[in-house]
Protein backbone atom coordinates (compact mmCIF):
# COMPACT_ATOMS: atom_id res chain seq x y z
CA UNK A 1 0.00 0.00 0.00
CA UNK A 2 1.20 3.53 -0.90
CA UNK A 3 1.78 6.41 0.93
CA UNK A 4 -1.06 8.40 -1.08
CA UNK A 5 -3.33 5.29 0.00
CA UNK A 6 -2.49 5.84 3.68
CA UNK A 7 -3.21 9.46 3.96
CA UNK A 8 -6.44 9.07 1.97
CA UNK A 9 -7.56 6.50 4.94
CA UNK A 10 -6.31 8.40 7.68
CA UNK A 11 -7.43 11.28 6.45
CA UNK A 12 -10.88 9.62 5.92
CA UNK A 13 -10.68 8.51 9.92
CA UNK A 14 -10.35 11.66 10.96
CA UNK A 15 -13.72 12.90 9.19
CA UNK A 16 -15.48 9.99 10.96
CA UNK A 17 -14.44 10.83 14.30
CA UNK A 18 -15.01 14.61 13.87
CA UNK A 19 -18.23 13.76 12.26
CA UNK A 20 -19.19 11.55 15.74
CA UNK A 21 -17.60 13.94 17.99
CA UNK A 22 -20.68 16.64 16.25
CA UNK A 23 -23.42 14.01 16.09
CA UNK A 24 -22.54 13.62 19.92
CA UNK A 25 -22.31 17.10 20.77
CA UNK A 26 -26.17 17.31 18.98
CA UNK A 27 -27.18 14.70 20.71
CA UNK A 28 -26.09 16.23 24.21
CA UNK A 29 -27.62 19.88 23.33
CA UNK A 30 -30.84 18.21 22.64
CA UNK A 31 -30.72 16.40 25.80
CA UNK A 32 -30.06 19.28 27.83
CA UNK A 33 -32.63 21.23 26.19
CA UNK A 34 -35.22 18.47 26.77
CA UNK A 35 -34.17 18.05 30.50
CA UNK A 36 -34.25 21.76 30.98
CA UNK A 37 -38.04 22.44 29.24
CA UNK A 38 -38.86 19.53 31.52
CA UNK A 39 -37.32 21.08 34.43
CA UNK A 40 -38.84 24.32 33.56
CA UNK A 41 -42.36 22.94 32.71
CA UNK A 42 -42.29 20.42 35.62
CA UNK A 43 -41.12 22.76 38.55
CA UNK A 44 -43.06 26.09 37.06
CA UNK A 45 -44.81 27.19 40.17
CA UNK A 46 -48.45 27.06 39.78
CA UNK A 47 -49.20 27.15 43.56
CA UNK A 48 -47.78 28.59 46.96
CA UNK A 49 -48.73 27.58 50.28
CA UNK A 50 -48.60 29.74 53.59
CA UNK A 51 -48.73 28.42 56.81
CA UNK A 52 -48.56 29.78 60.46
CA UNK A 53 -49.32 33.14 59.76
CA UNK A 54 -52.30 35.25 61.43
CA UNK A 55 -51.93 39.27 61.11
CA UNK A 56 -49.23 38.90 58.08
CA UNK A 57 -51.50 38.43 55.07
CA UNK A 58 -50.68 35.68 52.89
CA UNK A 59 -50.15 37.70 49.84
CA UNK A 60 -47.99 39.30 51.30
CA UNK A 61 -45.65 36.39 52.17
CA UNK A 62 -46.13 35.26 48.49
CA UNK A 63 -44.80 38.51 46.94
CA UNK A 64 -41.57 37.87 49.42
CA UNK A 65 -41.07 34.27 47.90
CA UNK A 66 -41.49 35.47 44.37
CA UNK A 67 -39.45 38.77 44.83
CA UNK A 68 -37.46 38.20 41.30
CA UNK A 69 -38.06 37.07 37.85
CA UNK A 70 -36.67 33.62 38.42
CA UNK A 71 -38.99 32.80 40.70
CA UNK A 72 -41.48 31.36 38.89
CA UNK A 73 -39.41 28.48 39.01
CA UNK A 74 -39.91 26.16 42.26
CA UNK A 75 -36.55 25.00 42.40
CA UNK A 76 -34.60 28.47 41.95
CA UNK A 77 -37.08 29.43 44.74
CA UNK A 78 -35.77 26.43 47.28
CA UNK A 79 -32.33 26.90 46.39
CA UNK A 80 -32.26 30.23 47.05
CA UNK A 81 -33.52 29.92 50.47
CA UNK A 82 -31.57 27.10 51.03
CA UNK A 83 -28.38 29.26 50.38
CA UNK A 84 -29.79 31.85 52.65
CA UNK A 85 -31.01 34.58 49.79
CA UNK A 86 -34.46 34.44 49.38
CA UNK A 87 -36.59 37.20 51.30
CA UNK A 88 -37.88 37.29 54.70
CA UNK A 89 -40.49 39.88 55.94
CA UNK A 90 -38.88 41.74 59.22
CA UNK A 91 -42.21 40.81 61.07
CA UNK A 92 -41.48 36.89 60.48
CA UNK A 93 -39.02 35.22 63.19
CA UNK A 94 -38.80 32.51 60.75
CA UNK A 95 -39.86 31.05 57.34
CA UNK A 96 -39.56 27.45 55.97
CA UNK A 97 -39.22 26.73 52.35
CA UNK A 98 -40.17 23.30 50.82
CA UNK A 99 -41.91 21.73 47.83
CA UNK A 100 -45.14 19.66 48.36
CA UNK A 101 -45.04 18.94 44.91
CA UNK A 102 -42.87 19.76 41.86
CA UNK A 103 -44.97 22.71 40.81
CA UNK A 104 -46.17 23.87 44.54
CA UNK A 105 -44.38 25.75 46.99
CA UNK A 106 -45.03 25.22 50.55
CA UNK A 107 -43.75 27.86 53.07
CA UNK A 108 -44.26 27.64 56.99
CA UNK A 109 -43.85 30.27 59.14
CA UNK A 110 -43.29 32.01 62.52
CA UNK A 111 -44.71 35.41 63.16
CA UNK A 112 -43.19 37.59 66.36
CA UNK A 113 -45.56 37.61 68.72
CA UNK A 114 -47.20 41.07 69.18
CA UNK A 115 -46.90 42.63 73.03
CA UNK A 116 -49.70 45.53 72.29
CA UNK A 117 -50.30 48.48 69.90
CA UNK A 118 -50.21 52.75 70.34
CA UNK A 119 -52.50 54.82 68.48
CA UNK A 120 -50.53 56.51 65.41
CA UNK A 121 -53.08 59.10 63.69
CA UNK A 122 -56.13 56.54 62.47
CA UNK A 123 -53.56 53.96 62.27
CA UNK A 124 -52.35 50.92 64.65
CA UNK A 125 -48.77 50.17 65.29
CA UNK A 126 -48.62 46.60 66.86
CA UNK A 127 -45.02 46.41 68.40
CA UNK A 128 -43.80 42.83 69.58
CA UNK A 129 -41.17 42.37 72.56
CA UNK A 130 -38.41 44.14 71.92
CA UNK A 131 -40.52 47.61 70.75
CA UNK A 132 -40.33 46.71 67.10
CA UNK A 133 -43.07 48.04 64.77
CA UNK A 134 -44.37 44.38 63.19
CA UNK A 135 -48.04 45.52 61.69
CA UNK A 136 -49.42 49.07 60.51
CA UNK A 137 -53.11 48.60 60.35
CA UNK A 138 -56.59 50.44 60.27
CA UNK A 139 -58.07 47.58 61.55
CA UNK A 140 -58.02 46.82 65.52
CA UNK A 141 -56.58 43.23 66.52
CA UNK A 142 -58.92 41.74 69.14
CA UNK A 143 -57.04 40.64 72.53
CA UNK A 144 -54.44 43.23 71.95
CA UNK A 145 -53.51 45.73 74.96
CA UNK A 146 -53.63 49.23 74.12
CA UNK A 147 -50.09 50.39 75.83
CA UNK A 148 -49.94 54.17 76.88
CA UNK A 149 -47.15 56.18 78.65
CA UNK A 150 -43.72 54.51 76.84
CA UNK A 151 -42.96 57.85 75.59
CA UNK A 152 -41.96 57.33 72.00
CA UNK A 153 -40.94 59.46 69.24
CA UNK A 154 -42.15 58.88 65.68
CA UNK A 155 -43.61 55.62 64.84
CA UNK A 156 -42.53 53.70 61.71
CA UNK A 157 -43.68 50.32 60.15
CA UNK A 158 -40.29 47.65 60.72
CA UNK A 159 -38.57 50.18 63.13
CA UNK A 160 -38.05 50.16 66.98
CA UNK A 161 -40.77 52.01 69.06
CA UNK A 162 -37.90 55.05 70.19
CA UNK A 163 -38.81 54.24 74.38
CA UNK A 164 -35.98 55.13 76.98
CA UNK A 165 -36.78 52.11 78.54
CA UNK A 166 -35.99 49.66 76.10
CA UNK A 167 -36.45 46.35 78.98
CA UNK A 168 -40.21 47.11 79.48
CA UNK A 169 -40.98 45.67 76.43
CA UNK A 170 -40.08 41.94 77.70
CA UNK A 171 -41.96 42.71 80.88
CA UNK A 172 -45.16 43.63 78.44
CA UNK A 173 -45.06 40.53 76.46
CA UNK A 174 -45.28 38.47 79.73
CA UNK A 175 -48.13 40.71 80.92
CA UNK A 176 -49.87 39.88 77.30
CA UNK A 177 -49.08 36.41 77.65
CA UNK A 178 -50.18 36.05 80.95
CA UNK A 179 -53.49 38.22 80.96
CA UNK A 180 -54.18 36.00 77.96
CA UNK A 181 -53.63 32.93 79.47
CA UNK A 182 -55.84 33.97 82.60
CA UNK A 183 -58.75 35.24 80.24
CA UNK A 184 -58.11 38.98 81.45
CA UNK A 185 -59.20 42.03 79.38
CA UNK A 186 -58.11 44.95 80.86
CA UNK A 187 -59.11 48.35 79.07
CA UNK A 188 -55.84 49.74 78.57
CA UNK A 189 -51.77 48.79 79.97
CA UNK A 190 -50.60 51.83 81.09
CA UNK A 191 -46.57 52.43 81.76
CA UNK A 192 -45.40 54.91 84.50
CA UNK A 193 -41.54 54.89 84.08
CA UNK A 194 -40.71 50.93 84.51
CA UNK A 195 -43.95 50.66 86.35
CA UNK A 196 -46.86 48.57 84.58
CA UNK A 197 -50.35 49.20 85.16
CA UNK A 198 -53.37 47.64 84.20
CA UNK A 199 -56.95 49.68 83.78
CA UNK A 200 -59.74 47.36 84.34
CA UNK A 201 -62.77 49.10 84.94
CA UNK A 202 -62.61 51.31 87.70
CA UNK A 203 -59.56 49.40 89.75
CA UNK A 204 -55.59 50.76 88.79
CA UNK A 205 -53.86 47.38 89.11
CA UNK A 206 -50.21 47.87 89.94
CA UNK A 207 -47.88 44.76 88.86
CA UNK A 208 -44.42 46.72 89.44
CA UNK A 209 -41.30 46.34 87.34
CA UNK A 210 -41.54 42.38 86.84
CA UNK A 211 -44.61 40.73 85.47
CA UNK A 212 -45.15 36.96 86.85
CA UNK A 213 -48.26 34.55 86.56
CA UNK A 214 -48.12 34.28 89.85
CA UNK A 215 -49.54 38.09 90.35
CA UNK A 216 -51.92 38.13 86.97
CA UNK A 217 -53.57 34.91 88.99
CA UNK A 218 -54.83 36.80 91.68
CA UNK A 219 -56.38 39.48 89.79
CA UNK A 220 -59.93 37.79 89.33
CA UNK A 221 -60.54 36.21 92.76
CA UNK A 222 -59.20 39.71 94.34
CA UNK A 223 -61.47 41.96 92.27
CA UNK A 224 -64.59 39.74 93.05
CA UNK A 225 -63.89 40.82 96.99
CA UNK A 226 -63.21 44.09 96.04
CA UNK A 227 -66.43 44.68 94.17
CA UNK A 228 -67.54 48.07 92.79
CA UNK A 229 -64.85 49.84 94.66
CA UNK A 230 -62.90 52.29 92.98
CA UNK A 231 -58.80 52.25 93.63
CA UNK A 232 -55.70 50.82 93.36
CA UNK A 233 -54.74 47.16 93.81
CA UNK A 234 -51.00 46.95 94.63
CA UNK A 235 -49.80 43.23 93.18
CA UNK A 236 -45.84 44.73 92.48
CA UNK A 237 -44.95 42.87 96.15
CA UNK A 238 -46.75 39.80 95.64
CA UNK A 239 -44.85 36.62 94.90
CA UNK A 240 -45.91 33.06 96.49
CA UNK A 241 -43.91 33.64 99.44
CA UNK A 242 -44.74 37.27 100.09
CA UNK A 243 -49.05 36.76 99.79
CA UNK A 244 -49.87 39.95 101.17
CA UNK A 245 -51.70 42.54 98.64
CA UNK A 246 -53.13 46.33 99.47
CA UNK A 247 -55.86 48.18 98.16
CA UNK A 248 -55.86 51.71 98.12
CA UNK A 249 -59.60 53.03 97.65
CA UNK A 250 -59.04 56.60 95.60
CA UNK A 251 -60.54 58.22 92.57
CA UNK A 252 -58.27 57.05 89.03
CA UNK A 253 -56.23 59.29 87.22
CA UNK A 254 -58.38 60.17 83.95
CA UNK A 255 -55.30 60.19 82.05
CA UNK A 256 -52.01 58.27 82.42
CA UNK A 257 -48.21 58.46 81.07
CA UNK A 258 -45.46 60.45 81.74
CA UNK A 259 -41.74 59.63 82.46
CA UNK A 260 -42.53 58.91 86.26
CA UNK A 261 -45.28 56.75 87.99
CA UNK A 262 -47.57 58.56 91.05
CA UNK A 263 -48.02 56.95 94.06
CA UNK A 264 -45.71 55.33 96.15
CA UNK A 265 -42.50 56.31 95.62
CA UNK A 266 -40.76 52.67 94.33
CA UNK A 267 -42.33 49.47 94.53
CA UNK A 268 -42.93 49.57 97.91
CA UNK A 269 -46.73 49.61 99.43
CA UNK A 270 -48.05 49.50 102.77
CA UNK A 271 -49.05 45.98 103.92
CA UNK A 272 -51.80 44.67 106.08
CA UNK A 273 -53.16 41.15 106.48
CA UNK A 274 -55.46 41.19 103.83
CA UNK A 275 -56.75 43.88 101.31
CA UNK A 276 -57.71 46.79 102.48
CA UNK A 277 -58.56 50.33 101.07
CA UNK A 278 -57.50 53.46 102.27
CA UNK A 279 -59.76 54.35 105.04
CA UNK A 280 -58.35 50.79 106.83
CA UNK A 281 -62.01 49.32 106.73
CA UNK A 282 -61.49 46.27 104.52
CA UNK A 283 -62.33 45.03 101.25
CA UNK A 284 -64.96 42.34 101.35
CA UNK A 285 -63.02 39.33 102.42
CA UNK A 286 -64.93 36.59 101.14
CA UNK A 287 -62.53 33.34 102.46
CA UNK A 288 -60.16 36.55 102.93
CA UNK A 289 -57.04 37.22 101.69
CA UNK A 290 -54.01 36.77 103.68
CA UNK A 291 -50.31 36.51 103.94
CA UNK A 292 -47.97 33.84 102.59
CA UNK A 293 -47.99 32.63 106.26
CA UNK A 294 -51.71 32.24 106.72
CA UNK A 295 -54.19 31.11 104.02
CA UNK A 296 -53.04 32.91 101.19
CA UNK A 297 -54.70 35.11 98.58
CA UNK A 298 -57.44 32.64 96.12
CA UNK A 299 -55.79 31.46 93.65
CA UNK A 300 -56.75 31.03 90.22
CA UNK A 301 -56.52 27.84 88.71
CA UNK A 302 -52.85 26.97 86.86
CA UNK A 303 -50.64 28.65 89.57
Amino acid sequence: MGRRELKERDGSSRRKKKSHKIYAFIVLALAAAILAAVVFLLFYVQKIEVKGNDYVTEQEIVDAVQNDDLSVNALYILGKYALGKGKVLPCLEQMKVRLNAPWIVKVDVKEKPIVGYVRNGELYDYFDKEGFVVLESSALIEGVPYIEGIGMGEVKLYQHLESKNTKIFEQLLETSREIAKYGLKPDRIVCEGDVIYLYMGRIRIRLGKTVSAEKIAQITPILEKIGDKEGTLHLENYSEVQGTVTFQEEPLPQESGGDEPTGDAGDGTPEADGVQDSSGEGAPEADGVQDSSGEGAPEADGV
